[in-house]
């Protein structure tokens, strides 16, 4: 994991291909130890299908395989979480933390200064959200931490990593990055409770006044050019064929495209993989993604968190290249997988405790 973070400044390919080696490496010795359920098994056919059908619209090209090896990612953490449970939280966790206290830093742009890596402080607030989950019950039998430090360690650690990673991604002023970091926290409070709400909800307007007053720019819109790019690929789309409206326009023709236009060289990629994925791979690949989306929300089910950390990254890939920050999906799936983990082997209640 380490090694993959400090590769990222050379490519993201090596670094992707690494954090996929090793979730494989993870999961492999525990294949034959768990069984699979009827719609494990279906979630694991649509994601070979949707990889086969990027392979074949991309004609097994370079961006279909990169393609292909994005959409790995989170299907395999998610799968790495479930079947390893807390003892994974740890590997993934140290390295990402060192790694933004040490390469972290204020960059002034056109909107401003803000904080670079959003996607890597959000994965550390996803991966402490996890391990928060055991605060009131410690888990004996894969603890992050020595056992006499495990009551301690597990309610001071956790609540100190989510906050370096809020504050990070607050300070990057990253609004989507933002939104998906309040679908996560949601999850985790308690709203039947008085205390809640006359705690929250002065806190939640105290809050609101300071990025009024000292981070503007996650309130208003800002000139990024997305919807621009969006409305004319969108265009694109509905003037093409019948084959290319189910077909797609073929893995990489975006990129190609927009490094044509010498008004896309700092745009750099859609910012809509959802978009993304309708366009290059057409109807046919655009509900195979959607109903892999699905089948992933409906195995998770029974924990909110794990729903709440899935939705959080549809909801980045609205306006983000979410698909490309692997270490950002490793770690969602992770969490995921850990937090439903807890519910289906652990048998704790359905509702989390806080």
């Amino acid at each position: 994991m380490g090694l993959s973070l400090w590769l990222l400044p050379m490519g993201g390919t090596l670094s992707k291909a690494i954090i996929v080696l090793w979730a494989v490496l993870g999961i492999l010795p525990l294949l034959g130890q768990r069984g699979f359920a009827v719609d494990g098994i279906l979630a694991f056919l649509l994601w070979l299908a949707l990889l086969f059908w990027v392979l074949v619209v991309g004609h097994l090209g370079t961006a279909a395989w990169r393609l292909a090896g994005n959409l790995a990612i989170l299907p395999l953490g998610l799968m790495l979480g479930r079947m390893q449970g807390r003892a994974v939280l740890a590997p993934i966790m140290v390295p990402v933390l060192v790694y933004v206290l040490v390469d972290s830093e204020f960059q002034l742009t056109s909107e401003g200064w803000r904080l670079n890596n959003p996607f890597l402080f959000l994965s550390l607030f996803v991966l402490a959200m996890v391990a928060w989950q055991n605060v009131r019950k410690p888990q004996p039998n894969a603890p992050l931490y020595p056992r006499s430090a495990q009551p301690v360690m597990n309610a001071v650690l956790p609540v100190l990593i989510a906050g370096i990673g809020m504050a990070g991604v607050v300070a990057s002023q990253t609004r989507i990055a933002i939104l998906a970091m309040g679908l996560v926290a949601i999850t985790r409070i308690p709203a039947t409770r008085a205390w809640v709400w006359l705690i929250g909800l002065p806190l939640a307007g105290g809050s609101l006044w300071l990025i009024a007053d000292y981070l503007p720019r996650i309130l208003f819109t800002h000139a990024s050019g997305r919807l621009a790019y969006w409305q004319m690929f969108w265009q694109q789309w509905q003037d093409g064929s019948n084959s290319e409206q189910w077909f797609g326009f073929g893995v990489g023709a975006i990129e190609a495209q927009l490094l044509k236009m010498q008004s896309a060289v700092s745009f750099g990629a859609l910012h809509n993989d959802h978009f993304h994925m309708l366009y290059e791979t057409g109807l046919i690949g655009a509900g195979l993604w959607m109903a892999g989306w699905g089948i992933m929300v409906w195995l998770v089910r029974h924990s909110a968190l794990a729903v709440g950390i899935l939705l959080a990254v549809m909801v980045t890939m609205v306006t983000d290249n979410t698909l490309s920050y692997g270490h950002y999906l490793l770690a969602s799936g992770v969490a995921a997988g850990v937090a439903w983990h807890r519910r289906m082997v652990e048998n704790t209640p359905a509702v989390d405790d806080v």
